[in-house]
């Protein structure tokens, strides 16, 4: 049961959240009921596990439907992949099916942990974006202003200056 706090701190993280924190947030109840319903298949017990995995299914519907419909490679496959764990789901519920059960939990485990290795990237890219801001910029060092007049340097050797012209100005060497 979920006291007001607790449904306060809900909200509030679902309505500060990024499209990635959510979808990661929706993979980790979808595996936060699927592990209950295998409790209960696992026991036999068809009234256990009913319940929670009509949430899992519900969850993994949510999944499919927030996916954009677009002719992207990424999202055809990642609606055919939600589409094959639904159907897995639906067979347990359907024929108790413990096998299906397991193959739906490990893609369903597999694609929160791809999740949030992505949301762990962003979060960091973004923190490494604001500290960049934040830092004090190196303070400009004015150009120096040439001299007008100064005589280049040269090399007291051959009496030419760097560029290896002849040197012009007074020179102190004797």
């Amino acid at each position: 049961m979920m006291t007001d706090k607790n449904r306060e701190y809900l909200e509030a993280r679902i309505q500060t959240a990024s499209s990635a924190q959510l979808h990661l947030m929706l993979l980790d109840g979808a595996m936060r009921f699927g592990r209950e319903a295998e409790k209960g298949v696992l026991r036999g017990d068809d009234l256990a596990y009913q319940a929670t995995l009509l949430r899992t299914m519900d969850i993994v519907e949510e999944l499919l439907a927030g996916v954009r419909h677009s002719t992207d490679d990424l999202n055809e496959k990642l609606a055919q992949l939600y589409t094959f764990v639904y159907a897995r789901l639906t067979s347990v519920y359907v024929n108790g099916d413990k096998k299906m059960m397991v193959e739906a939990l490990q893609i369903l485990e597999f694609q929160r942990d791809t999740w949030r290795q992505a949301v762990e990237k962003l979060a960091t890219e973004a923190k490494i974006e604001m500290a960049a801001e934040k830092a004090p910029s190196a303070p400009k060092v004015p150009a120096p202003k040439p001299h007008l007049g100064a005589a280049p340097a040269h090399h007291s050797a051959t009496g030419q200056s760097a560029s290896g012209l002849p040197a012009s100005g007074l020179s102190i060497e004797a």
